[in-house]
């Protein structure tokens, strides 16, 4: 997927190699899908990656807000696109960038897989961990799963490498999601589909899930760039299931949220 990598001076982008030495480490980092200038929950998305920035890095206040001020400007508004933007350490201190991506083709099914350890070391940031979450996708890849499920020591859910979990355990017409007591990346689409859930009268339930309570499930996988993928098998997991036209439903409801980029964030 081709790419254009920009750093913010403090004023404006200026285009660099995105492979370059000086890349360094990533800090934090956030996307989101852009269809034709219109995006889910930018302000969410914004609002995480702003939290984190300045409380992990020597990021100062006014610097983000000219950052982010500047990236509205310069998000394209036709096309379909999955921009990221991130602060990465760099010898002078961290820096911001944006990387202008083009957004892959929609998926609505996926094959998931037990992720062969967890390398997480800042469970509650996106960004530091992204290179080693990539890459137990391509651990699982060999089974034929395309994407890894992260799982304790006792077997329970814990997240995808790329995603949120939202569960519809067998014999319940409610869904239930990953309780924040177990460390995991507060998702934005699992947390736009919760309000969508709690406006339609629909509880959403926090509690543990086991592989094992799978039997007989229907498992979502979240993401920003895909909403709503359903997984039609787990490898060496229990059988799962599929109610038809639900996931359709409720893709819906989660495009119909899409909003023009706005003029200031």
């Amino acid at each position: 997927m081709s790419q254009i990598l920009y750093q913010f001076s403090g004023e404006l982008f200026s285009p660099i190699e995105w492979c370059d030495p000086a890349r360094q480490t990533t800090l934090v980092a956030d996307s989101f899908r852009l269809e034709n200038g219109l995006v889910v929950a930018l302000e969410r998305h914004l609002e995480r990656f702003s939290d984190s920035v300045l409380s992990g890095t020597d990021i100062t206040p006014n610097r983000l807000d000219a950052f982010l001020s500047a990236l509205v400007s310069a998000l394209p508004t036709e096309g379909s696109w999955f921009p990221r933007i991130e602060a990465v350490e760099t010898p002078g201190g961290a820096t911001l960038r944006y990387r202008e991506r083009p957004a892959p083709p929609w998926s609505s099914e996926v094959v998931i897989a037990r992720a062969p350890h967890d390398p997480r070391r800042f469970p509650h940031t996106k960004g530091p961990d992204l290179e080693a979450l990539l890459a137990l996708r391509t651990q699982v890849a060999p089974l034929g799963a395309t994407e890894a499920i992260i799982t304790t020591a006792d077997d329970l859910l814990v997240e995808g490498a790329y995603s949120s979990l939202m569960i519809w355990l067998a014999g319940n017409d409610y869904p239930t999601v990953i309780p924040p007591t177990t460390p995991h990346l507060p998702g934005i689409t699992e947390a736009v589909l919760t309000d969508y859930a709690r406006s339609a009268g629909i509880p959403v339930v926090a509690e543990d899930v086991s592989v094992s309570d799978l039997e007989g499930a229907e498992v979502w996988i979240l993401s920003a760039l895909q909403g709503i993928r359903v997984a039609t098998g787990f490898v060496e997991g229990p059988p799962l299931s599929m109610v038809p036209g639900r996931r359709e439903l409720w893709q819906h409801q989660w495009l119909s949220l899409a909003q023009p980029i706005p003029t200031q964030p």
